[in-house]
């Protein structure tokens, strides 16, 4: 009978979890409709200020009903995770203290509490972003902790779904990223006014600006599903294996760094350059996880 309640108790707070991810992402990928332009700003790179395009507001108003809806689904995906960590905790036979899994799950809880009590005082509701996707990874990880075998046959379609995810989420982080130094490229020679000539001519810092943004947006979900299907071997680093702790690592720090981007975006008008070296911080933890996959075979790490 436990069992079966974890079954459905895990079921339901991944459901609640995938929900409430994709509504708090849906709210801080419209926020520009909400938020003012980076020549409103204070017109740091251009005299011309920025109208905002009255056809924003019913896409501004549907991201309002995602923002209503993300915290209540949210609450009810905790609410599941809670049920499932206490249940599967005397069915796998491990201890929570002992596990880093079971400790992160109730240290994601205790964060979704926190958040969901504090939200509005210190209106921090774009935080969801980063929560909702911690929460469900932190939920599969703890799932798949204790399974009986050490190394799960994975059917091809979570193979390629895993592996296509993460290098779709690459390929347009490098786009971003490329978009973002030319961006520091073009500030800097605006601020010289110098060698315009030699070197050609480049975007507008508000075109580039506006590319590394929805590179990065078209690339959070992919990364993100990267993310929560690699919690699949996460019993690995139960295990002490250095190349999967080591990418582990990377990985986290990669979506982090992107949902930081994108969350200070949102929240707190983070635009230009702050953009830009936040993008290219998280492409270089992105290109250290690639780097471990290259250099195993010939550094023989974790084997």
């Amino acid at each position: 009978m436990p069992e079966v309640i974890s079954g459905i108790s895990f079921a339901l707070a991944l459901l609640f979890y995938s929900a409430a991810s994709a509504l708090f992402f849906l709210d801080v990928a419209r926020s520009r409709a909400r938020l003012p332009s980076a020549g409103d700003l204070g017109g740091l790179f251009g005299a011309g200020a920025r109208v905002h395009d009255p056809g924003a507001r019913p896409s501004a108003g549907v991201a309002a009903s995602a923002s209503r809806h993300a915290p209540l689904l949210l609450g009810l995906g905790a609410l599941g995770h809670a049920t499932y960590v206490t249940l599967a905790s005397f069915v796998a036979r491990v201890c929570p203290v002992h596990s880093v899994h079971f400790m992160l799950s109730v240290a994601s809880l205790l964060a979704i509490a926190v958040y969901l009590v504090a939200r509005h005082r210190f209106r921090i509701d774009a935080l969801g972003l980063l929560i909702g996707p911690l929460g469900l990874a932190f939920l599969l990880g703890t799932f798949f902790l204790g399974k009986p075998h050490p190394e799960p046959k994975l059917s091809p379609l979570f193979i390629a779904a895993h592996v296509m995810a993460n290098l779709l989420g690459i390929a347009l982080f490098l786009l971003a990223g490329a978009s973002a130094a030319l961006y520091l490229v073009q500030e800097k020679r605006l601020k010289r006014k110098r060698h315009l000539e030699r070197m050609g001519n480049l975007p507008a810092l508000d075109t580039l600006d506006r590319a590394v943004h929805r590179f990065l947006t078209a690339g959070f979900p992919l990364l993100t599903l990267g993310i929560v299907t690699g919690t699949y071997w996460a019993h690995q680093l139960e295990m002490g294996n250095a190349e999967e702790v080591m990418r582990a690592i990377f990985g986290y720090a990669t979506w982090l760094l992107i949902a930081l981007v994108l969350l200070l975006r949102a929240a707190a008008g983070w635009r230009g350059r702050r953009a830009a070296y936040g993008t290219i911080a998280g492409l270089a933890c992105a290109g250290a996880v690639l780097i471990i996959y290259l250099v195993r075979p010939a550094a023989g790490l974790g084997g």
